[in-house]
């Protein structure tokens, strides 16, 4: 094989691996299911980005990815993966710091560049909730939307920085591969 087939092969895998991070997620079809490529793509090649806690009894596996915040006096809300292995589903876990207030008052307001705004409320915290409140403020960090979150009243800025943003983002964009065909 001469250095340009395989250099064209190589930017094909390359490109396989790599899909758009700006694709869209339809709302209606975001779930819980994995399936056996899904859960081995991720193993072999998303799983070095994560720091791993594994519950043996509960058969789970919870993935939090490295570069998340850890410590911040600002407000907070990082996602963990969690791999129900018995079931063949993942789930969303939403973890707040205490500045970003508990799960069961997370109001945060987003704002985009044309002058549009909304509301996401976490409406309780089953697994379909938290999954619901992270895809749209996934959606809304592909718009490249400012965000707020409410606690006590006050309006706080959230998700300001690189680092928060590009982690929540991340672990979204992860998990929708590990559960749709992305």
């Amino acid at each position: 094989m001469n250095r340009l087939s395989l250099l064209l092969l190589s930017l094909l895998v390359i490109a396989a691996c790599n899909p758009a991070k700006d694709k869209k997620v339809n709302q209606t079809t975001i779930g819980f299911k994995t399936d056996e490529s899904s859960k081995l793509f991720f193993k072999n090649v998303r799983r070095s980005y994560y720091d791993v806690e594994v519950m043996e009894e509960a058969k789970l596996e919870i993935y939090r990815l490295k570069k998340r915040v850890k410590e911040s006096e600002e407000p907070v809300l990082n996602l963990s993966i969690v791999n129900n292995w018995r079931y063949d589903e993942a789930y969303i876990l939403l973890e707040p710091n205490s500045a970003a207030g508990s799960l069961s008052d997370i109001k945060v307001i987003w704002e985009n560049e044309d002058g549009k705004s909304g509301e996401i409320r976490l409406e309780g915290g089953n697994k379909k909730n938290q999954l619901d409140f992270a895809a749209k403020v996934y959606e809304q960090i592909q718009n490249g939307s400012q965000f707020y979150i409410m606690k006590d009243g006050v309006k706080k800025a959230f998700l300001i920085d690189s680092k928060s943003r590009e982690a929540f983002r991340v672990t979204m964009f992860d998990y929708f591969r590990l559960t749709l065909e992305y």
